[in-house]
């Protein structure tokens, strides 16, 4: 008599190169070599209307896919090395490999941007990351283009679908970032940052590894505005860190609550040799000592609810007062505008501008009676809105948060009213106003307390 042992998990994991053709622009800054010094622009380029465009590559970039299934549920994690995660991108990828035999809804598809502030733009349909500019106006071309490469990773990362066993754990990472905002805010100082580290480890059943996905929260600005070249930045040298020893499988970054986080001083260093930089080895060691205290089991149940939320029109609150930390990037900055209409603005855009009807993705794993809950959050969430958020789904009950920034939609920068009343970029950029955090919060929310009724599995 032959038994065939059923088990409860399966998983798949591929990774494609993503690096376009030279000429598309590079998506993350509004100023320095990054923009056209002069407009019309003189000698007018395929890929650029705002934005110069990239010379080649410094570090190669990736989009990585992992897929978590159990019975009838399951999960794609799709991540990518860019600036942030646009929802029509995120849509087409899906057609494209629904075109080809994926069988995951749209829903449950969590596609993440790195954070990396070079990684491709032209690729954005939201008019005011056109406009901005730090993304350029969109080319359906590479739109495309980047779609498609999305797609094979869906459809491979399905492809690869074997049984398999988790385990998930949070770490505590210090002195490799450092809160941008503390020279200008009350309320942060400089160490005032977010350490949790969240690694989610996924093997197969002979105990080889498939994956290994890590949570942290660190903005890509490793390589600044002179920098012309695709760049993973130093969140891909700690992925490339932990592909290159073997011992993790694929690797995926998923950024946190980054949206006032930067690399510490000297974390950086070593950069022009990937992938030397100081913080990625930091990182990666950091990872590998929480990988190190998992032990995977294949007892695994897996729930998914996702929880639309429409914000309506913006509401853009520019002032001259809340310009006084305004970062100047050339003729078509916002803050020289400003200063020159002596602006009092309070604009009402349409979702013709922006995404404005975010889809906030709760994961619940539950294993070895511990219940863990992942959050997507649609763009950048300051550090105090993340331990808000936190601090909500420890309420609801749940022994490990994972927050998953950067995710879905990317709808700007998300300030709590008291960094917002302060001003600076990051308060600038938050364009629902003084309560644009508590609608991010209300979406997390809306996603994490429909999960926390269903019973622990034991």
């Amino acid at each position: 008599m032959i038994v065939q042992t059923v088990f409860s998990l399966n998983a798949g994991v591929s990774k494609i190169n993503t690096n376009l053709p030279l000429g598309v622009p590079l998506a993350g800054y509004n100023h320095g070599d990054r923009r056209f010094k002069d407009y019309p622009i003189p000698d007018p380029k395929p890929y650029s209307n705002w934005m110069t465009g990239n010379i080649g590559v410094q570090s190669p970039i990736y989009a990585r896919a992992l897929i978590l299934e159990t019975g009838n549920t399951s999960i794609c994690y799709l991540t990518m090395d860019g600036i942030g995660a646009d929802g029509t991108l995120r849509k087409i990828a899906w057609e494209k490999a629904t075109d080809q035999g994926f069988k995951i809804p749209l829903d449950n598809v969590i596609l993440s941007g790195s954070h990396s502030h070079s990684g491709p733009g032209a690729v954005s349909p939201e008019f005011l990351w056109q406009v901005a500019p730090a993304t350029d106006l969109i080319v359906p071309e590479i739109q495309d283009m980047l779609a498609e490469r999305l797609a094979q990773a869906m459809i491979q990362a399905q492809s690869n679908i074997q049984p398999a066993k988790l385990s998930t754990g949070i770490g505590y990472l210090v002195n490799v970032t450092v809160n941008r905002r503390w020279h200008i805010s009350p309320y942060v100082q400089e160490g005032s940052i977010d350490p949790n580290l969240g690694v989610m480890r996924v093997d197969n059943m002979n105990n080889t590894p498939i994956a290994t996905l890590w949570n942290f929260a660190i903005h890509g600005v490793c390589w600044g505005p002179s920098q012309m070249k695709f760049s993973s930045d130093i969140m891909g040298g700690t992925n490339e860190i932990l592909e290159s020893s073997g011992k993790f499988g694929v690797a995926l970054f998923v950024n946190a609550d980054a949206g006032d986080i930067d690399p510490a001083p000297g974390m950086c260093d070593g950069k022009e040799v990937f992938p030397n930089y100081v913080g990625s080895h930091k990182m990666a060691n950091a990872v590998e000592n929480v990988y190190n205290s998992l032990k995977p089991t294949s007892n695994v149940d897996l729930h998914v609810y996702s929880y639309l939320l429409p914000f309506g029109e913006t509401n853009l609150n520019y002032t001259l007062a809340r310009f006084n930390n305004c970062t100047h990037g050339g003729p078509l900055d916002i803050c020289t505008i400003c200063a020159i209409l002596r602006c009092d603005l309070n604009a009402h855009l349409g979702s013709a501008w922006l995404e404005n009807k975010p889809r906030f993705t709760g994961v619940r794993l539950d294993y070895d009676n511990r219940s863990v809950i992942m959050v997507t959050m649609p763009g950048e969430a300051l550090l105090e809105l993340g331990w808000e958020i936190r601090n909500d789904t420890q309420k609801l009950g749940y022994d490990q948060t994972f927050l998953l920034g950067y995710s879905n939609n990317h709808m700007g920068y998300f300030a709590t009213p008291d960094e917002y009343d302060i001003g600076g970029y990051e308060s600038q950029l938050t364009f629902w106003g003084i309560g644009t955090s508590a609608q991010i919060r209300k979406g997390c929310y809306g996603a994490t307390s429909k999960l926390a009724r269903i019973n622990k599995k034991k």
